[in-house]
């Protein structure tokens, strides 16, 4: 998913007014409570990783059901653009990615 508040914005509100009232919303909501851009992280699952099992030396990654892969995939993409609503950056992102509370 490329991270850009702007193009998230004008892909879910064709009007600027709406745009600009639900970024306004969700920079206050992330402003008056900084604890829901890791809740954010960890409810959509975004740093979570597909299990891996070494055989012979050789990462395997198991196949899951292509049904849960899709769904799990939407929940992340639907957590990152919240996430890029509050108005977090990349940079952000990857500083949360790295505390182990996350």
């Amino acid at each position: 998913m490329i991270w850009s508040r702007l193009d998230i914005l004008r892909s879910l509100f064709p009007a600027r007014r709406a745009a600009l009232q639900v970024a306004r919303r969700w920079a206050k909501a992330r402003s008056a409570s900084p604890g829901i851009a890791e809740d954010l992280i960890r409810l959509g699952g975004v740093m979570v990783l597909q299990p891996v099992q070494v055989r012979d030396g050789l990462p395997e990654v198991e196949t899951p059901d292509p049904l849960r892969l899709a769904y799990e995939a939407g929940r992340r993409d639907f957590a990152l653009q919240l996430l890029a609503l509050t108005g977090l950056t990349i940079d952000e992102l990857n500083t949360l990615s790295e505390d182990d509370d996350v």
